[in-house]
This record gives C-alpha cells, structure tokens and sequence, in this order.
C-alpha cells in the first residue's frame, strides 16, 4: 500500500495560502520508489531530468526530447522520497508581444534498474503535488514454442493504473446533453511488444491483446541478433486543493520497461528485397524501403499546385513474378492527429503495372468515443513518446488482414522494411502495390474506413 502524504501537502500549502507563487517559491513533489515484490527502495539516490515541453497536442513527437541533469532526491527507508523544486524551475514566463507566454519543463526520473526491469515517469507540475509510485513491472518475460511451431512470447498481466492518491481529485468532462460529471481517469495500461535488432533499432512493434504473442517468422524474416521486450504505459492527471492553501496539479506519463530477451531469426529473405520503387527520395539510385537497412527514410513530396502534397501511392517492382503471402509494413508513421491515426490501408497486384487487383486491405480499430476507446491515445503517449533514456521510441500501430490464398497483410510500428512491400517513418503512400510478373504493389490510405483522405 502506498504511503499518505496527506499530512505533507496541506502544511507546505498552508505556509503560503493566498499568496502569489513566485519563481523563488519552494514547491515539493512527494513519491514512493519500491522493487517488483513492493518491498521498499531505501538510499537511492533518483536523478531528475528536465526538458522544455512544447504544447502540441498535434500528435508530433519532439523526438528525441532534449533532457538535461537537474535535481536529485534520495529516498528514505520506507521508499518514500520528496523532490525539493523551486516554482521557477517547473515553467518560464516569456514576453511575447502584449502577453506572457507560459512555457512549462517536463521532468524525468528512472527507477533503479532490477533484472532488466524499471519504471520511467515523465511530469509536469505546477506546485506541491503527489508522484505515481516507481514500481517495476515483473513482467516475467519468456520466449518458447507455440501455435504451428512459431516462437511465442510469454509475459505477466500488466500493472493497473496508478491509484489516485487520496490528497488528489480527478481532472472531469461535462456530458453536454446530460450535464453528468464524468471523471478523467488514467488511460489503461496495454502491453506493447518490441522486436529489436542491434540493440536498439525497432524491427517490429505491436500493441497485443495480452500473453502469449506469436513472433511470426515473417516479422524476424533473416535478420540475426534480435531481442523482444514488452512495456506499457499510463497516462494521466491529478489536481491537489488543499485547504486553505494553494491549488496545484500534475500531469503524468508512466512507461513500464519489461526485461529484454534473445530472440531468433526465421532466415526468411522477402521477396521484395532489392525491389525498385516508385517514388524514391532524388538523388537515389536504390529504393530505400527494400534495401534490407533499417534507416527511417521518409517518402518525397509530390509537386503539385497550389502546394506540395505527399505521394498517394508507393509502387514496387519485384524483380520475377510472385504472389506474395503476406505483406509486411514496417515502420509506418503519419502526420495524423494523435487520436486520428491513418486507419485503412489497400494493397493491390499488378501483372503489367496497368491493371491493378486487390490483394487485401489492412483497417485499423474504428475510433471510438472517449478514453476508453479502441483508438483513443492520450497526446503524451505518443509527444512524451520518447522520454525513456533506456530504449528506442515506440512508434506506429499494427494491424493484420488474410490475402488471397491464405496471405495476410501487416502494417506495423518500427523500423521500415517490407516482405512485398512498405512505407517509413514519416508520411505514409495511401497505397501499396504489389504484382505478379512484374510485380508493382501499392498502398492506399485512409482517416477512417471507407473515406479517402
């Protein structure tokens, strides 16, 4: 059980009740640092970080954030810790014109590392506030044999979300037809899974229903010197009302950071690889998603009146006839608002690159209305994206559909590269294709099913 620090935050608060907050002001934030059983972290010396944060609520990921050494804070024997500030270190006040632009600081703290595992916590605050506990996730991370022979990855449950402190009240919404209060909790946590190569680099990225996940071999395809972890992530707000004393809040962002594990290749080399494409970045002479690299490379804008517009469609040529089984999308990233993602993605064939034939379709989760939804995603899951000093971003989302005699289609998070055909880091093609012959293949995408953006 966490401790209280009820008796904290109303006495620093009541010290300066009905006074202005000035730059010099102290303020506190107070935290719980423990191991994976809940056993407390006693003399830890935590090392707080802190980075400008820009609002944007575009879905943009200021990647990667620029954080810099600020404070520590040492816990106790209990594992309790309080992080001196003064006001002026959490936000600056600029001129600009008539007004005073308000630019706030994000801080950072990482949890001891225990087996591979530690917590990451991003925050904004703006007074005496309550931090999440640092609690590692035990996620118990295991690679062994599944369905059809495949590897598959084993883990725990994932952490619920934090509980909200008792010193703390919820940020809420007002139903605009009912008028009923409806509280803003944390954002759910869901386990997401990483295929990393090199240490670093994302090969694949899924956001999994729960354990076990498959690691299908046309995801590893010949790469060596792969590892899988998984993490997760809440989100959330907590405003402080103290009696008598002053109002403050904090904004949050807690990742789960699981163990990594060695993981296989398949030794499966994709038929698209060395394919030409069309458009390709000038100045190259080989397409740059069949290359076998896994350099994030974004496609060329397209001249076009009255402004440049991304390309609509991304063509590969393969070198020999083939139908493909299953296309592959690595990588794929999109300028799209954060809780309106890209959703639909067409792949057709072509045996002249004249007549094009659907080969399948990949359509993410419908949005859905409210936090809870099968695509909401809060704007800091994805701008504080890249706030863990530990490993690489988390970008993009998968999604699968069966093509014709039993392929399927993918498009997911990661480094770009495709087994008949993809998209990177950066605006996506709206089409794919892919043919047999000689094979063009192209993408099509799309906000929401059925409507072309």
């Amino acid at each position: 059980m966490r401790p209280c620090f009820r008796h904290l935050l109303p006495l620093s608060a009541l010290l300066a009740a009905g006074c202005e907050l000035y730059p010099e002001d102290p303020i506190y934030a107070y935290g719980q640092v423990s191991r994976a059983d809940g056993s407390p972290v006693s003399g830890a010396t935590l090392s707080f970080d802190r980075t400008p944060s820009p609002r944007d609520f575009t879905g943009r990921t200021v990647s990667p954030p620029d954080f810099s050494p600020h404070t520590t804070a040492s816990s106790r024997a209990d594992g309790a810790f309080t992080l001196e500030l003064l006001a002026g270190d959490t936000s600056d006040r600029v001129r600009t014109g008539e007004y005073d632009d308000h630019r706030p600081y994000r801080f950072r703290v990482v949890s001891p590392m225990e087996e591979g595992r530690a917590t990451i916590l991003s925050f904004e605050s703006n007074g005496d506030v309550e931090l999440p506990p640092l609690k590692p996730w035990a996620a118990n991370l295991a690679v062994g044999e599944g369905p059809e022979g495949h590897l598959a990855v084993s883990f725990a449950p994932v952490p619920h979300p934090p509980e909200t402190p008792p010193t703390a009240t919820l940020r809420f919404s007002v139903n605009p037809y009912t008028g009923e209060q409806l509280d803003i909790l944390p954002t759910t946590p869901k386990p997401v899974v990483q295929l990393l190569h090199g240490g670093g680099t994302v090969l694949w990225q899924q956001d999994v229903g729960g354990s076990p996940w498959t690691a299908a071999p046309w995801l590893r395809e010949d790469f060596e010197g792969l590892e899988v972890m998984v993490r997760a992530q809440s989100t959330g707000d907590w405003n402080f009302n103290p009696l008598g004393g002053r109002n403050s809040s904090v904004g949050f962002r807690l990742e789960w950071r699981g163990e990594r594990l060695p993981m296989p290749g398949a030794g499966l080399r994709p038929a698209s690889r060395g394919a030409s494409c069309e458009p390709r970045p000038v100045g190259a002479t080989e397409c740059p998603w069949t290359d076998g690299q896994l350099a994030r490379v974004k496609l060329p804008l397209t001249a076009t009146q009255p402004v440049n517009r991304w390309p609509e469609t991304l063509s590969l040529t393969l070198a020999a006839p083939s139908r493909p089984s299953r296309i592959v999308v690595r990588g794929l990233a999109t300028s799209s608002s954060t809780s309106n993602p890209l959703k639909r993605l067409i792949i057709e064939g072509s045996e002249d690159g004249e007549r094009w034939l659907p080969l399948g379709e990949v359509v993410r989760p419908a949005l859905a209305e409210g936090r809870d939804g099968a695509a909401f995603r809060d704007y800091r899951e994805v701008t504080w994206g890249a706030d863990n000093p530990l490993d690489p971003e988390a970008p993009g989302e998968p999604a699968e559909q069966p093509l014709p005699g039993g392929g399927a289609a993918h498009g997911g998070g990661g480094a770009p590269r495709a087994a008949a055909g993809r998209a990177r880091r950066g605006q996506p093609p709206r089409r794919v294709r892919v043919p047999a012959g000689s094979v063009p293949l192209r993408v099509r995408g799309y906000q929401r099913p059925g409507t072309r953006r």
